[in-house]
């Protein structure tokens, strides 16, 4: 009878041998765990977020204060809610105009100031000066945000805005007299956002951080003040007005779920007990 052969199983190889071992030795290590404020590099990040965080709450803390007690920067948000009022209530609209980071800035008051019922818009300062300059209606407000007060790109607009139009500006200047973008114009209204420490002294570098933040709230201060001044004393009020123009989302699901329940308490108190 013939012999029969059992097929041997081919060897592993050293180096595919050595390579399964090295792979099941690193399956078996526990993951590199998270920093931890205990971890030296955890706490030395934890320290840096803090800081970050209470620098900007210093500067709300100390543009508030000015609010609170300086005259110019009072006078200052008082004329431009008038300003904005005026406008709004002749149907025009405020423009306003920056670049980098302060445009940035700037397209996140144009959402605020629309949903809020004030007709808004944004003017890049390059295109405005490529055909965009036409947006400005006789009734309307350039509102330019720079910290520094000088951005080349807002002061090449200056000659070109009508003279009839208002200018406010949004600035680290506490007078409108030191603001460079406010010397050439008749109608002019600074709100100040100046920050109590440079960018550079709190973080080691002058990225716009804080000085943005504080020229956010003072965007916030003014939209809900004009939205305050047009609303509140008609019929419907803010509230009316801002769930009207947003209806989507968790914000509008919210404000619907509101009007629901205001809806059945009204029907509720109509009806006569026991009917």
């Amino acid at each position: 009878m013939a012999a029969t052969f059992e097929p041997t199983p081919p060897s592993s190889s050293p180096t595919s041998t050595c390579q399964k071992r090295k792979r099941e030795e690193f399956e078996a290590q526990p993951l590199t765990p998270p920093l931890s404020a205990t971890d030296p590099d955890g706490a030395k990040h934890i320290s840096r977020a803090v800081n970050v965080l209470s620098t900007a709450a210093t500067a709300l803390s100390q543009v508030t204060l000015l609010y609170q007690s300086d005259h110019n920067a009072r006078d200052g948000l008082l004329q431009a809610v008038d300003t904005v009022t005026t406008a709004s209530e002749a149907g025009g609209k405020v423009i306003i105009c920056g670049v980098g980071k302060s445009g940035l800035v700037g397209r996140k008051m144009v959402a605020t100031m629309k949903s809020l019922g004030i007709a808004c818009s944004f003017m890049h300062a390059a295109e405005a000066l490529h055909g965009d300059l036409g947006d400005i209606r006789r009734t309307d407000v350039i509102l330019f945000i720079s910290y520094s007060g000088k951005t080349a790109e807002l002061l090449a607009l200056l000659p070109h805005i009508p003279t009839h139009t208002p200018i406010l500006a949004i600035t680290s200047h506490k007078r409108a007299s030191d603001c460079p973008l406010l010397q050439s114009h008749a109608n002019v209204t600074l709100l100040p956002a100046p920050i109590h420490e440079l960018e550079e002294v709190s973080f080691g570098v002058c990225a716009p951080t804080t000085s943005t933040t504080v020229t956010i709230a003072v965007g916030d201060m003014l939209a809900l003040t004009v939205a305050e001044a047009l609303y509140d004393r008609e019929e419907e009020g803010v509230k009316e007005v801002f769930r009207r123009n947003h209806p989507g989302g968790a914000i509008g699901a919210k404000a619907r779920k509101i009007e629901v329940v205001a809806d059945v308490a009204c029907d509720g108190l109509a009806t006569p007990p026991g009917l």
